[in-house]
């Protein structure tokens, strides 16, 4: 159950309403149902199920705020591993898949960016 209300927080913090309420009307709703057929349901599993609601829309909402502050400095940081990189490549030979505007690029380019910027200062 908290895996899908997870996935349906997220939805709803990109924007995207009408898919979150979808998830929420069927899936979340037959789990919250098994959930409940498996114990006694009363006010204290009520209760059970409305705090961990309230933990996973939590985690959701620091994980966005960690992505939001994460993801500039991370721009920040492979842009200045570009000079790096270059350096580092030899003329006329790209990775495949690999574009000079940066299009197209993998962990795996971003990875070697970084592992460039360690041999260079370590030189």
């Amino acid at each position: 159950m908290g895996r899908i209300y997870r996935r349906i927080c997220l939805l709803r913090s990109e924007g995207r309403g009408p898919e979150a309420q979808r998830i929420e009307d069927t899936e979340l709703a037959a789990a919250a149902a098994q959930a409940r057929g498996d114990t006694d349901s009363g006010p204290e599993s009520d209760e059970r199920m409305k705090a961990l609601l309230a933990g996973e829309r939590e985690r959701v909402a620091a994980a966005v705020a960690l992505a939001e502050v994460l993801a500039p400095m991370l721009s920040e940081r492979l842009a200045a591993l570009a000079p790096a990189r270059a350096a580092a490549e030899t003329p006329g030979r790209e990775r495949p898949g690999a574009s000079p505007s940066g299009e197209a690029r993998g962990i795996a380019d971003f990875i070697d960016e970084m592992l460039a910027q360690e041999r260079a200062e370590a030189l």
